[in-house]
C-alpha cells in the first residue's frame, strides 16, 4: 500500500471516532449530568448529535468540494474536527457539549465527502473496489482501536475518551504532505461499476441506496448508542465491559469489509443488501432474547458481521453513478444519507424502549431489518426470473 492510500484510510478513520468514541463514557456522563432535563435523552445525543449536522451540512459539503480545492476544505476542517472534538475535556455545560458535537459534525461532512470523492479521483475500477473495502475494514477497526482506548479512559473519567480526538492532528500533518488536487482535464468517465444509464435512472437508484444507506444506519447504530446501557443493564461494570458489544462489533465489521472485495464480484449490489439487514436482523432478533453480557456481545458480533459490507457497497455502488463533475455531490447525499440515519436512531428507538424495555426493543429493530433483508432477496429473484 502507497502512503496515499494509507492517508486516506486515516482520514477516513476520523469519521468512526465522531460518535463511536464517546460511547463507553455515555453511562458515566448521564451520572455526571443527570440533573439536566430529559438527561437520558440529551446524554444519548452526544454521540448522535454529529450526525444530525453532517447530514443537513453534507450537500453543502458536495458542492463546495465540486468547485473549491478539495485538499485545502479537508486540511481546515481537520483542525476545526480536532478542536471540537476535544472541547468535551474541559466543557462543563451539558448543552455546550452538544453544541460542539454539532460543530463536529459539520467538519466531519466535509472530510468523509472529500475522502470518499478523492478515492473515486485517485482510483478506478478493480483497484477503487478493493480500496473501498479495505477502507471499510480500516474504519471497522479503527472504530475497535477507538472504543477499546475509550472504553479505558471512560472507566478513569468520562472526559478522557473526549482527548483521543486531539490525533486528527497527526493526520492533519500527513494529509498536508501527501494529497493533492486532481487535475480536472485527467480525470476519465467512469463506467466501472453500473452500466452508464440515462440521468433520470441514475437519479432514481441515487435515491434508492440513499434510503437503503439510510435505514441501514439506523438499525446498526442502534449498537454503539444502547448496547453500553444494556449490557450495564445485564450486570456489565461501567469502562471496558460496557464497550465490549461495540468492540467485538466493530471487529467483526472489520472482517466483512476486508472481504467485500472477494465477495462483490460473486453478487450484485441488492444482493449484498439483502445479506446485510438478514444478518442483523437474526442478530437483533437473538439479542432481544439473551439474558447474559455473553450472549449478547456474540450476537452483536453477528449482526455486525452483515453490516461490514453495506459502507462499501453504498460507497461503490454511487462512485459507479457519478462523474468528476458531480462527485462531490452525490457522495455528499450519501455522507447525508448516512449520518441523518445515526441521528434518528435513538430518537426512533426511544419510544419503544420506555414501553417494553431495553432488550424487548431489539426484537423490533430485528424484525424490520428481516423485512428490509427480505424485500432485496425478492428483488433479486425477481430480476434474475425476469432475465
Amino acid at each position: 500500500m502507497n502512503l496515499l492510500k494509507a492517508t486516506l484510510l486515516l482520514i477516513s478513520s476520523l469519521t468512526v471516532m465522531a460518535g463511536a468514541t464517546v460511547a463507553p463514557a455515555l453511562p458515566a456522563m448521564r451520572d455526571f449530568f443527570q440533573d439536566y432535563p430529559n438527561a437520558d435523552l440529551l446524554i444519548r445525543l452526544v454521540i448522535t448529535m454529529p450526525a444530525l449536522f453532517i447530514a443537513f451540512f453534507s450537500p453543502i459539503a458536495g458542492w463546495l468540494l465540486d468547485n473549491y480545492s478539495k485538499k485545502k476544505l479537508i486540511l481546515a476542517t481537520i483542525v476545526i474536527y480536532a478542536l471540537a472534538g476535544a472541547s468535551g475535556l474541559v466543557l462543563n455545560n451539558l448543552y455546550v457539549i452538544l453544541v460542539s458535537r454539532a460543530v463536529l459534525g459539520i467538519a466531519v461532512s466535509v472530510i468523509m465527502t472529500g475522502a470518499t470523492a478523492l478515492v473515486g479521483d485517485y482510483l478506478e475500477g478493480k483497484e477503487r473496489m478493493e480500496f473501498l473495502g479495505m477502507q471499510g475494514a480500516f474504519m471497522a477497526f479503527g472504530g475497535t482501536v477507538f472504543v477499546t482506548i475509550a472504553g479505558f479512559l471512560a472507566g478513569m473519567n468520562w472526559r478522557y475518551p473526549f482527548g483521543v480526538y486531539l490525533a486528527a492532528f497527526l493526520v492533519f500533518a500527513l494529509a498536508a504532505k501527501v494529497l493533492y488536487e486532481p487535475n480536472a482535464q485527467e480525470k476519465k468517465t467512469d463506467d466501472s461499476g453500473e452500466k452508464l444509464l440515462h440521468a433520470q435512472d441514475i437519479r432514481f437508484l441515487q435515491y434508492l441506496i440513499y434510503t437503503t444507506i439510510f435505514l441501514g444506519m439506523l438499525l446498526f447504530y442502534v449498537i454503539p448508542v444502547q448496547s453500553p446501557f444494556l449490557l450495564e443493564q445485564l450486570g456489565a461494570k461501567k469502562g471496558i465491559m460496557t464497550s465490549l458489544g461495540l468492540i467485538f462489533g466493530t471487529f467483526f465489521a472489520a472482517v466483512s469489509s476486508f472481504m467485500y472485495n472477494r465477495i462483490k464480484p460473486h453478487f450484485h449490489f441488492n444482493s449484498i443488501y439483502a445479506i446485510v439487514f438478514l444478518f442483523c436482523g437474526v442478530g437483533f432478533s437473538m439479542i432481544s432474547i439473551s439474558s447474559s453480557v455473553g450472549l449478547v456481545v456474540v450476537f452483536t458480533a453477528f449482526s455486525c458481521l452483515g453490516m461490514g459490507l453495506i459502507m462499501p457497497n453504498t460507497s461503490l455502488y454511487l462512485l459507479s453513478l457519478s462523474q468528476p463533475h458531480n462527485r462531490g455531490r452525490i457522495m455528499g447525499g450519501m455522507t447525508g444519507a448516512v449520518f441523518l440515519g445515526q441521528f434518528f436512531s435513538p430518537i426512533a428507538l426511544q419510544p419503544i424502549i420506555e414501553r417494553v424495555g431495553l432488550s424487548e426493543a431489539h426484537i423490533y429493530a430485528g424484525i424490520f431489518s428481516l423485512l428490509i433483508g427480505l424485500g432485496f432477496l425478492f428483488s433479486t429473484f425477481w430480476k434474475k426470473r425476469r432475465k
